[in-house]
């Protein structure tokens, strides 16, 4: 009996389904190898369908609950003796980060797949916002694609690493000795891209993406001739690249369908059949890791109580979600955060003309324009259309989280206003009225409402005179100087 099978195509095809069904990857969920004691090498061998070492094979098929290995394994090999392996793809792995699950994105991965094999693009960026599942789907196209690369590359920017030690990291993959000089290493690089089709992945570009260097690398790499492919991961579009040409592709990546998004949650033990389980995936907009933060929550406070946990009309995000999208939010212009400010008053969108009535100072039209266009490319906004109109709002975990950051400005500006008695110190309550707009409902409130009950846990009793002694600094103030500041500190009073 040999001592070594490898997988015949039938056989791949019921591990396919089988791990589908599990929301496992082919090489990236870690439980799959470790169940099996083994290693992901071994693991994207056996997907390879090379031989390996017979008890590893079955581990492997017992890990996904198959138990009839003899069905997996070609027939032959059960039998004969073994054969000595031989593959020549350079496989390098190891910043690729693991993970527990992953389902549907079937039309994402087919997409891709065309661009990448098909079109043989050059540069594919797949931007979203954080959570929604960027790096899970790359690794899944990876999986389902590398054996049409000679060489896969992964780096991970966790951090903000210099664009030379990266050049450096690229060329020791190759093999080669690194070169002092930016511009020689990159044209290094681009000549081994052209030597080999290599598949290159840049996962958590947003930590760089705004330098110059970073730019103009990525943006080489895109319009050089070569025979390689480069996917990015992003929370924002890398600027100053052509993605209506037919070889740089952009996929603004949306949250789980529902289908997808039920398996999910199936997986954690909540059932299809709970009430509000659709509305729970609606209020998330199908966010993953969203999904995956609240639902241990929902079990353990409200019973897995789904429509319970809805009732309480709030959003909960974890401290990981929160501290990304503050990340997210960090970048921002002033304007593009003053229009963020607006969409989180309003809270129901609103159209661009109505939006630009309530700066205290008009801008230029032209410019709210092109911070629209950027909050876009960041993945913050949500568009909405009616008729031959469009408006804008936050998606909810954006909402939550602005609000939240715009609730803290405001506190730190009265707080400072109090210590300093100095107006100047007034900006966000300068230049935004927390009421809604034409509103004195509860939702129109809320935000003030936030905002008056983190100023009583600083000032207790003392709150109505505190505000009080500051509506004396404005007295004698022309307007502009003023803006919405008294109309803030009346409603807080009130």
């Amino acid at each position: 009996m040999s001592n070594s099978l490898k997988a015949s195509k039938t056989g791949l095809a019921v591990v396919e389904r089988t791990r589908q069904r599990l929301g496992w990857t082919k090489t990236n969920t870690s439980r799959w190898w470790e169940s099996a004691h083994t290693s992901r090498a071994t693991l994207r061998r056996f997907w390879q369908g090379e031989r390996i070492q017979r008890d590893i094979f079955i581990a492997i098929c017992e890990a996904v609950g198959i138990s009839n290995w003899e069905e997996i394994a070609e027939p032959e090999t059960l039998d004969s003796d073994p054969k000595p392996n031989h593959t020549t793809s350079q496989i390098h792995w190891q910043e690729a980060p693991d993970i527990d699950s992953f389902f549907g994105r079937t039309q994402e991965l087919e997409q891709l797949h065309n661009w990448s094999i098909t079109q043989q693009c050059k540069l594919i960026a797949i931007i979203g916002i954080g959570g929604i599942g960027k790096t899970a789907l790359t690794l899944a196209l990876a999986d389902r694609i590398q054996d049409n690369f000679h060489c896969l590359i992964w780096r991970t920017f966790t951090h903000s690493p210099s664009l030379l030690s990266v050049l450096h990291s690229l060329l020791a993959t190759f093999n080669q000795t690194p070169v002092p000089d930016i511009h020689q290493a990159i044209n290094e690089i681009i000549n081994n891209l052209q030597q080999r089709r290599c598949l290159v992945i840049l996962d958590g570009l947003e930590t760089v993406i705004h330098t110059s260097e970073y730019s103009q690398f990525i943006s080489q790499l895109s319009c050089q001739r070569h025979q390689s492919c480069i996917i990015i991961t992003s929370r924002q579009q890398p600027p100053n690249l052509d993605f209506d040409g037919q070889t740089i592709r952009c996929l603004p990546l949306q949250g789980l369908a529902k289908a997808a998004a039920l398996e999910l949650l199936q997986s954690r033990g909540l059932t299809g059949q709970k009430v509000g389980i659709s509305a729970l995936i609606q209020l998330y907009r199908g966010n993953p890791l969203a999904l995956k933060i609240v639902t241990p929550l929902i079990q353990s406070v409200f019973g897995g109580n789904i429509a319970e946990f809805l009732n309480q009309n709030t959003l909960v995000m974890g401290d990981r979600l929160r501290q990304i999208l503050h990340q997210q939010l960090q970048p921002l212009s002033p304007l593009e955060r003053d229009i963020l400010y607006w969409l989180a008053i309003w809270q129901q969108p609103i159209s661009f003309p109505r939006l630009q009535t309530h700066f205290l100072i008009s801008p230029d039209p032209g410019a709210v324009l092109e911070a629209i266009t950027s909050l876009e490319h960041r993945s913050l906004l949500e568009k909405w259309y009616h008729l031959e109109s469009s408006s804008f709002t936050l998606q909810p975990l954006v909402m939550k989280a602005v609000t939240d950051e715009l609730v803290d400005r405001a506190a730190a500006e009265i707080q400072q206003v109090v210590q300093s008695q100095d107006m100047a110190h007034f900006q966000v309550l300068r230049t935004h009225w927390l009421l809604r707009p034409g509103t004195d409902d509860i939702v129109g409130d809320r935000i003030l409402h936030h905002l008056r009950d983190k100023l009583w846990r600083l000032y207790g009793a003392t709150l109505p005179e505190t505000l009080e002694k500051i509506l004396l600094l404005l007295t004698d103030k022309p307007p502009i100087a003023i803006g919405y500041i008294s109309h803030n500190l009346i409603a807080l009073l009130n």
